[in-house]
């Protein structure tokens, strides 16, 4: 699975294009009064401004070359702090064979910078804003997980790819997951407590199709790759 675009919404729309474009060294491809979009090489970042919705803050991951994980912590550790826990900055997740950091942006957003090892994305080039490779991860807090997954599974054929679904799922493959968690469980590591907030999201799959939620203000856009 590929997220092709991600767009979440924010109080704070100055700040984020800052961020985004002076920080991480995204490339700005679209911006008006309300919004503005980023890319990096597979994927787009949308963020609108909204004064209807208090503070949203979400967690999402980009993936890096898998060969350049100590590169990119010394790169973004000059531009802003890295979340720890119990001491640690980085985490090596052997059961997903990847090493991750993570860091808030302006508004509260929980980024994640992944090497994920099992991907064929090595590289010699320093690392840059241009070695962030794609949006691989989309956090997705719900009030019943396993449910919310069979509907996703149901629709889009994206498969489970760790979690039990009791409290977490991660759904689809090492190019994009849908991080599905309980409503009130702390996104890790040891961050604020999984909110549900507005979001939209178009991935490439093996189908088109289009699925809103009865309870949940989320939209899945798929499309055929």
């Amino acid at each position: 699975m590929i997220i092709k675009e991600l767009s979440l919404y924010t109080n704070l729309i100055e700040e984020l294009k800052e961020f985004y474009t002076q920080a991480l060294e995204l490339v700005l491809i679209k911006e008006d009064e309300s919004s503005f979009a980023v890319s990096c090489r597979d994927s787009v970042l949308v963020f609108t401004i909204t004064n209807d919705i208090k503070d949203p803050f979400y967690h999402f991951a980009f993936n890096i070359p898998e060969n350049r994980f100590s590169h990119a912590k010394d790169w973004i550790s000059r531009k802003t702090e890295l979340i720890k826990l119990e001491g640690d900055d980085e985490f090596d997740f052997r059961s997903w064979n990847a090493h991750s950091l993570y860091f808030y942006d302006p508004a509260g957003n929980i980024i994640e910078l992944i090497a994920r090892h099992n991907l064929n994305n090595a590289t010699d080039e320093e690392f840059s804003g241009k070695s962030i490779l794609s949006v691989s991860e989309a956090g997705l807090p719900v009030d019943d997980v396993d449910k919310f997954f069979s509907e996703v599974n149901k629709e889009f054929k994206i498969p489970q790819f760790s979690g039990d679904r009791s409290a977490f799922c991660a759904a689809g493959d090492d190019s994009g997951l849908f991080i599905i968690v309980s409503k009130g469980r702390k996104w890790f590591p040891d961050c604020e407590v999984a909110e549900i907030f507005p979001l939209s999201i178009i991935i490439s799959t093996d189908t088109n199709n289009e699925m809103e939620f009865e309870n949940l203000p989320y939209k899945i856009i798929s499309s055929k790759k």
